[in-house]
């Protein structure tokens, strides 16, 4: 008899303080082997030709008690035929975001000066992969060779531009690479190449830099973070924003340290307008409950209609969950899979959990699903249908981190939106592909605020387009437009794998 799966889901109640990591990795794995139509038995065959030794009982304890094995996590890729790095660099920012989580499983460099040199000699070329670089930093992390730091320097900012010059896996492996240097001896090396670039004039796209250093928390990156709340630029602070919700996350700094955060979000919430207030909100939210009491007096959060989910239970008396379950049977109908409770509940953490890096870390393991392609179709034929504003603005959010190519044919009914957040995703759709973006589109965007702005500058980039020297040298367009063009025209086009 063929060994079947059990389903996998998180049961942990939604409003839980822990998600259940285990569960997210252990349904990466059995979800991506069984819509390829394998069993476990067949897996285990599969992997042995790849040369990897997994008994089908192995795989079942792995994928039911969510082990992030490396053997399974790159071997189940190479049987797939996904990417490299498709399935490790998901789970190991899962595992890494999460303190409770089950430790990464990482493999441990072997300290052979001949892997070592292998590694390195892998990105010293014209064009590194992102899996090279996830083996040049476990090496420098782990092994017993290292480059000394004047000369891994230069790697490193290497490394910290393709970055922002990624989309999609060659992304994600990238930013494993950068955290795992963040998180070795190279750590202070990664955050002074990451501070010179995203505070840097013109500066593109540089989120990812600032997560990358806060995997490893400090008084001194808070303390920076803290600074940059009121920063001119919306980015910037956004960015500076995230990145101390994540650092709340991780943990690792007491109370007093985050109550110095204080004043800075005071001063920046008198500063700010309402573009800033919801970025505050979601802030405040993610302090510790004493420090919310303490930061209520002096920046009250005005009370709005309400728009979510009212029930946060996994019933019917939740409506937005509900919906969320209906959206995932219609993914499984169409891909004629079984239902998966953790695909609906991914989704609704993804579309509604106020907690931004709860919903971040659902919508990123959405995007490595095998569910994403007709995932992205469905929340675009059926976002109108979606209960509230929010939750079809969640909706086109999250479709368009999850593509990857061309446009889909839903976005074609976007491209008369005068939402400035709409236009936003239209041009991270266009961002993952090869087709030229409209000029009507390009215009509509370079003439829009900050974000629409540098998303437009970010899509036009990524796809090399000519007309960045035409919007670097036309004196009718605001000086930080030109300069992020010229930023762009500098960095290149963005990187294949």
């Amino acid at each position: 008899m063929p060994r079947v799966s059990e389903t996998v889901d998180d049961r942990t109640p939604i409003t839980a303080s822990r998600i259940d990591v285990a569960a997210r990795v252990g349904w990466l794995l059995r979800t991506h082997r069984s819509v390829a139509g394998l069993s476990l038995r067949q897996m285990s065959a599969a992997l042995k030709e790849h040369g990897v030794s997994l008994s089908a009982a192995t795989l079942s304890r792995i994928e039911s008690e969510g082990h992030p094995s490396p053997a399974a996590l790159d071997g189940y890729a190479r049987v797939l035929g996904l990417p490299q790095g498709a399935l490790r660099a998901p789970t190991e920012l899962l595992c890494r975001t999460f303190p409770y989580a089950p430790g990464a499983g990482s493999r441990v460099a072997s300290g052979g000066l001949e892997e070592f040199s292998r590694a390195f000699e892998a990105i010293d070329v014209a064009n590194p992969t992102g899996a090279a670089w996830q083996e040049f930093a476990h090496q420098h992390a782990h092994g017993a060779f290292g480059l000394p730091r004047t000369l891994v320097e230069p790697h490193v900012r290497r490394l910290a531009i393709e970055l922002t010059r990624s989309s999609g896996v060659a992304r994600f492996t990238r930013v494993e690479a950068l955290s795992t240097l963040r998180c070795s001896a190279y750590g202070d090396v990664v955050e002074d190449v990451a501070r010179s670039i995203v505070l840097a004039p013109d500066a593109q796209n540089t989120w990812d830099l600032v997560a990358a250093v806060t995997e490893r928390p400090t008084p001194k990156v808070l303390d920076c973070l803290a600074s940059l709340l009121r920063h001119p630029s919306l980015y910037v602070a956004q960015g500076a924003s995230y990145g101390l919700q994540g650092m709340l996350v991780i943990g690792g700094l007491g109370l007093e340290p985050w109550r110095g955060l204080l004043p800075h979000v005071e001063a920046a919430w008198r500063e700010g307008g309402e573009d800033r207030r919801a970025m505050f909100t979601q802030l405040c939210a993610a302090l510790p409950p004493v420090l919310q009491k303490e930061l209520q007096a002096s920046c009250p959060r005005e009370q709005t209609t309400h728009c979510g989910p009212a029930v946060w239970s996994r019933s019917r008396q939740n409506l937005h969950y509900v919906g969320a379950e209906c959206l995932a049977r219609t993914v499984t109908t169409r891909m004629s899979h079984p239902e998966e409770p953790l695909l609906a509940r991914l989704l609704f953490e993804a579309l509604f959990d106020p907690r931004g890096v709860r919903m971040s870390t659902a919508t990123y393991t959405l995007a490595f699903s095998p569910f994403a392609a007709t995932l992205v179709d469905v929340l675009l034929e059926k976002r109108d249908g979606l209960p509230d504003d929010a939750a079809r603005a969640s909706a086109l959010r999250v479709a368009a981190f999850c593509h990857e190519g061309e446009p889909p044919a839903g976005v074609t009914d976007l491209l008369g939106s005068l939402d400035e957040t709409v236009l936003q995703h239209v041009m991270a759709f266009y961002s993952r592909g090869s087709r030229p973006v409209p000029q009507a589109l390009v215009d509509r965007g370079l003439s829009g605020g900050e974000l629409t702005v540098r998303r437009t500058l970010c899509c036009l980039g990524l796809l090399g387009d000519p007309r960045l020297r035409k919007v670097a040298a036309d004196p009718a367009l605001p000086r930080e437009t030109r300069g992020g063009a010229r930023w762009w025209i500098e960095q290149g086009r963005r990187v294949p794998v």
